[in-house]
């Protein structure tokens, strides 16, 4: 089996959907040899931030000299992405043979598992047969019924921040939201917790926590200083190479994690520098200026407008916008409208994308079913002084980043 072939293999099980539960992969990961009991993790659960956190916490112990693995999701132009080794995608090569074990396990179950257990116990497998010294576990989806959670005790359960999305299977409250993560909390561990959290879902977290004897640590908001490029927290200063407001919360949660576990002030001030993300307002063009970011929810979004206004004041905005139907899209395009000058409409290669006509009648702007069409356009109308901002969906990330970088080499 090829590296194409097995990719193939693996979006074949998309058509079982998503159905929560530890059953199928417990099963499956029996079958392997119970890979993930030979692996020391730290755990991270949340609505926002929790990649960002998870490659902060993979740059931190690299720089400690650790052979770190990383699984996080979604990816967004290479499905290697998600499984990542020493900062390094996995080869090619090492997917197709790990799948290929990973397939023969599952000919051998009487229930088929979901396309993203398949590619999480791919994952414990490369990690346990790579001998990492530690893996940074990024959750799906929730976190009490998500796959990662068959883990035992991780080094720290970790909670980002918290907000209203994927209500159809955690619940359409913080409190039903943050109880689903906290899931991922298990006996004689350690609790840490984002700041700026609403004081149901603190109070609820923190019980969790006592419950399950974890030591708990709610970050505090304590820095100051930011000019989007560095920051001072408890009197250190940290750079930064990921923009955002919202990575002020996500490197506290990574630097008290680190410290909880013994990392040192070097290898923090160097993970948190070295920590990048695709489509985390990500610049990846000059003059004008095209910003890509993917945040596809309504908290998201809002952070995402905060940071834009402060930093690019100056410029004109035009926002290429689209966004997923199932999502809070009205309340989320309303939101970048409200810093645009210009909005252009799309739609992303994805099932679940709002149609770009619906978007455009919406918000009364142009729309364009070809998301390389809208970026053209927006382009026509920029001058030095723009800032083209690709938003509104991971999805169309992906569609477009390659898309932009290469015409710009």
């Amino acid at each position: 089996m090829n590296y194409q072939q097995a990719i193939a293999k693996i979006h074949s099980f998309d058509k079982f959907g998503t159905r929560l539960g530890l059953e199928r992969v417990s099963a499956l990961l029996c079958a392997l040899g119970n890979p993930h009991k030979r692996l020391r993790c730290i755990h991270i659960a949340g609505t926002n931030g929790k990649g960002s956190v998870s490659k902060m916490l993979s740059e931190i112990f690299a720089a400690q000299g650790q052979k770190v693995g990383l699984y996080t999701s979604p990816y967004v132009t290479d499905f290697r992405e998600r499984i990542q080794l020493g900062g390094e995608m996995i080869s090619e090569e090492d997917l197709a043979y790990y799948a290929e074990k990973v397939f023969a396990a599952v000919a051998t179950m009487e229930q088929t598992p979901t396309e993203f257990e398949i590619i999480t116990a791919l994952a414990f497998l490369y990690f346990a047969q790579k001998q990492c010294d530690l893996v940074v576990l990024e959750v799906g989806l929730g976190g009490i019924y998500d796959a990662t959670n068959v883990i035992d005790t991780p080094l720290a359960s970790v909670i980002t921040s918290i907000a209203l999305d994927h209500t159809e299977y955690l619940g359409d409250t913080l409190a039903s939201v943050a109880a689903n993560k906290a899931g991922i909390i298990k006996p004689g561990g350690n609790t840490v917790l984002a700041f700026g959290q609403a004081p149901e879902v603190v109070a609820l977290i923190e019980r969790v926590a006592a419950e399950k004897n974890n030591r708990f640590i709610e970050c505090r908001n304590e820095t100051g200083s930011y000019n989007g490029k560095a920051f001072f927290y408890k009197e250190k200063l940290y750079e930064l190479s990921m923009l955002g407001f919202h990575q002020l919360q996500n490197a506290v949660t990574a630097i008290e994690t680190a410290k909880l576990l013994g990392a040192s002030d070097a290898a923090i001030f160097k993970g948190i520098k070295a920590a990048r993300m695709p489509a985390r307002m990500e610049l990846v063009s000059r003059a004008p200026d095209v910003i890509i970011d993917g945040a596809h929810n309504l908290a998201g979004v809002e952070t995402l407008c905060k940071t834009v206004r402060h930093f690019f004041a100056d410029k004109k905005i035009i926002a290429v916008c689209a966004m997923m139907a199932d999502k809070q899209w009205r309340e989320s395009v309303l939101a970048i409208e409200s810093i645009a000058d210009t909005m252009v409409a799309t739609r992303a290669s994805n099932p679940r994308s709002l149609e770009a006509g619906q978007l455009g009648s919406y918000l009364h702007c142009p729309h364009f079913e070809d998301a390389r069409q809208a970026y053209e356009y927006a382009k026509s109308l920029a001058g030095e002084d723009s800032l083209i901002l690709v938003c509104g969906s991971l999805y169309l990330a992906g569609d477009l980043r390659n898309y932009i970088c290469d015409s710009t080499q």
